[in-house]
């Protein structure tokens, strides 16, 4: 008896969220086509250009939280069969392409593999959407106006399987020193004006998870000001499709 209002409870939240997802997303797109017309329009001066663009950067980021919700219930519910392997290479060249114009205010530059042409991951559009998440909170973290992210790629065997290890690095990050010191679901109790700049990261924690993988968050430098961040996300190789 207590399972099924367990399950009732949980379909009921499900629908809700789905709704009110939808009812955000739609809201989120009718004010991003306004600011792109502001944009798009001549004579717009430097003041008004700078602060449209960071209400686009806004409008952006707050659509992926409301579509990471989305795909965490999702996966989630999926069995690790259904999971259909996805080329991490494709999944960087977008993700590169969409944090460029998720942050129009700032200069983001992403460094990716050149000589790997395919690497194929255990996690469907999960995969995806995790690579984005990384570059997004990295981003977050970083108070440059310029930015330069590097991402990493190697290839690990733990008892008989083969991982892979992408990493993601910014020297310029300046990353909270809870998110290195305790659990980031932590993080949250401790302080949530910053812990809201780690929802991002507390996504691909759990996402990296759900895949059956891991995240680690560290500094890139100790001896350094500012240290900079490392994010290294282990995700499952996978045969062909």
């Amino acid at each position: 008896m207590k399972k099924n209002t367990a399950r009732n409870s949980e379909q009921k939240f499900a629908y809700y969220m789905d709704l009110l997802s939808h009812d955000v997303l739609n809201n989120n797109q009718a004010v991003l086509g306004y600011l792109e017309l502001i944009l798009a329009a001549g004579g717009v001066d430097k003041t008004t250009r700078k602060y449209a663009q960071k209400a686009v950067s806004h409008i952006r980021t707050s659509t992926i939280l409301v579509d990471n919700v989305k795909r965490l219930m999702v996966t989630r519910e999926m069995d690790s069969s259904e999971l259909k392997p996805t080329n991490l290479i494709v999944a960087l060249n977008s993700a590169e392409r969409e944090v460029v114009r998720m942050f129009p205010d700032r200069k983001v530059v992403v460094k990716i593999p050149s000589k790997i042409s395919e690497m194929l991951v255990v996690g469907d559009g999960a995969a995806s959407d995790l690579v984005l998440n990384l570059l997004v909170s990295m981003v977050r973290l970083d108070p440059s106006e310029a930015i330069t992210l590097e991402f990493k790629l190697s290839e690990v065997s733990v008892r008989g399987k083969d991982w892979l290890q992408l990493t993601l690095e910014d020297p310029t990050a300046h990353m909270p020193k809870m998110a290195k010191d305790m659990p980031i679901e932590d993080a949250y109790q401790e302080d949530s004006s910053i812990a809201v700049k780690m929802v991002g990261i507390l996504y691909c924690k759990m996402m990296a998870g759900l895949l059956g993988g891991g995240f680690e968050v560290r500094e890139l430098n100790n001896k350094a000001e500012p240290k900079g961040a490392v994010f290294v996300t282990t995700l499952l190789k996978a045969g062909e499709p």
